[in-house]
């Protein structure tokens, strides 16, 4: 009886059931032979290593040859005699193609091509002289087959390579901030579809130092199968400076941008301000663009990532309000404004520190003050009390939300830290214009987190990194070339600046009804 052949990825989800990663699988399933040898290394060395507390020694030249105490853990190779440190194992597997180490302090195991370290069910079996898998006392972690052992074996979630699809931005000095803005959008789906299918043709581009010519490289570079080392935006970088240099990128509505006019050189410069820059470059670059104000522009990109913010005026004595609708790329929202109202007596709020606190004062009415007096045309163009509204009138299929952590005033400036809570996934529809009792279509308000910019630093500097969702729902930490695989706690611990949401259903334009 024959039986088909087993897809690639069935094959690796039935790799992935009994080995900690496909890596491993390949390897001892590849000869029965080769796989007892690996597997005897494998309990030699772990024997060899226990208990814990054994130290590890280096010989290091000085007047003599004397032994000291190293202060880093050793990766012993598992195919060879090498003991190597951590920053060596990737120079090692690359001369020998050996991929397996048992790290000296806590005998875990790593797969190099992974970049992590793995759990194994079945080479778990084998520590300690008996065969149980054993702690640092010698306690048997779990007896024979007991039932701790069965659930943990049946209920371990095993991921694939999370290598795959993770890949750094090199920092070509002090360019974090560039780092961070294209990791945000290298993983949203939406502009992977129309980079990766010439959406933005870089053969016949005749644009000058051209945003989405960088952009595309940029992308066209991360998601080739050739390499899995970190991905260099020089040439984006470098039209940025040109760019920079020359005022006319201007904002939807003929409104210049306000953007620092030398960008050129290795400063440090704004997360923020780069991604407004980057995203009216990107609008500015793309073949018939409007940037007339009241012409709808329906530009790939304009509506990606641009909405409308409306402004709401309410007399107090006609009860007229008169609205203005105005552009957005994103949303500003101050961490401060709740305290900030109590302590004028305006609010008796206590939302704080939540990201749907901030949006809540974003969006909330505010009566406006005897300097800034409404002049109301119904009542004879005379000043009169009114309040005033900001809502949502469209939204963007990628929102943008900056924390401002940076307050200025005539003596100082400051950088506000400290935690604001956001959540996984965001409701929109509270802070948008909408009819009352009309039909609400809740896939157009629904966003997911996917990227999370934190700065660490003072005001004048400083470091980025970013915390970027991969794959659905695994999440990584960029910083820089570095790529480390991070847990949802590890995300939504941080003290952000910038916050990336998608949203869930795309469609061929999003906005609110």
């Amino acid at each position: 009886m024959s039986f088909p052949m087993a897809s690639l990825d069935s094959a690796t989800l039935l790799s992935e059931a009994a080995f900690g990663c496909e890596h491993l699988a390949a390897f001892l399933n590849k000869d029965e032979k080769i796989a007892s040898q690996f597997r005897s290394a494998f309990r030699s060395k772990d024997r060899s290593l226990a208990p814990y507390s054994k130290t590890d020694t280096v010989a290091v030249q000085t007047t003599g040859l004397r032994t000291v105490e190293s202060l880093k853990p050793k990766s012993h190779c598992l195919s060879c005699p090498e003991v190597c440190l951590d920053t060596e194992r990737q120079a090692h597997t690359a001369d020998t193609g050996h991929t397996f180490y048992i790290e000296s302090r806590t005998r875990f195991l790593h797969c190099q091509k992974c970049g992590d370290f793995i759990y194994d069910h079945g080479l778990e079996r084998l520590r300690g002289p008996t065969g149980k898998s054993h702690i640092a006392d010698g306690r048997s972690i779990w007896a024979e087959d007991s039932a701790s052992e069965i659930y943990v074996k049946n209920n371990a979630y095993k991921n694939p390579c999370l290598k795959r699809g993770a890949r750094g931005v090199w920092n070509m000095g002090q360019t974090c901030y560039q780092a961070v803005i294209v990791q945000a959008l290298l993983h949203e789906p939406s502009l992977n579809a129309f980079f990766l299918a010439g959406g933005h043709d870089v053969h016949t581009c005749q644009e000058k130092n051209c945003l989405a010519c960088g952009t595309a490289e940029v992308f066209m570079e991360f998601n080739s199968g050739e390499r899995n080392e970190a991905v260099s935006a020089a040439t984006l970088l470098y039209n940025g400076w040109e760019l920079s240099k020359v005022s006319g990128l201007k904002l939807q509505g003929g409104r210049l941008a306000d953007l620092p006019q030398e960008m050129a050189g290795y400063r440090q410069q704004d997360a923020h301000e780069y991604f407004q820059f980057l995203v009216n470059g990107l609008h500015s670059s793309t073949p018939g663009h409007t940037e007339v104000y009241n012409q709808k522009c329906n530009c790939f990109f304009h509506q990606v990532f641009y909405g409308e913010l409306r402004s709401s005026v309410k007399c107090h004595k006609c009860g007229q309000t008169t609205n203005t609708d105005d552009p957005m790329a994103d949303l500003s929202l101050d961490v401060q404004q709740q305290s900030k109202k109590r302590k004028l007596g305006r609010s008796t709020s206590s939302t704080t520190g939540t990201l749907l606190g901030c949006l809540d004062s974003f969006t909330a009415s505010e009566d406006l003050h005897a300097d800034a007096a409404y002049h109301c045309e119904k009542c004879g163009n005379t000043p009169q009390r009114a309040s005033k509204r900001l809502q949502i009138r469209k939204l963007p299929v990628i929102l943008c939300m900056q924390l401002k952590r940076y307050e200025h005033t005539f003596s100082s400036s400051e950088k506000m830290d400290g935690h604001i809570d956001f959540p996984l996934t965001l409701n929109m529809l509270p802070y948008t214009v909408r009819k009352d009792n009309s039909p609400v279509d809740m896939s157009q308000y629904i966003y997911d987190l996917s990227t999370v910019i934190v700065h660490e630093g003072t005001m004048d500097t400083g470091h980025y990194f970013a915390y970027t969702r991969i794959g659905g729902d695994k999440w990584v930490l960029m910083d820089d070339n570095k790529v480390t695989v991070a847990g949802i706690a590890d995300v939504l611990r941080q003290d952000a600046y910038l916050l990336f949401y998608s949203l869930r259903s795309l469609r061929s334009e999003s906005k609110t009804k």
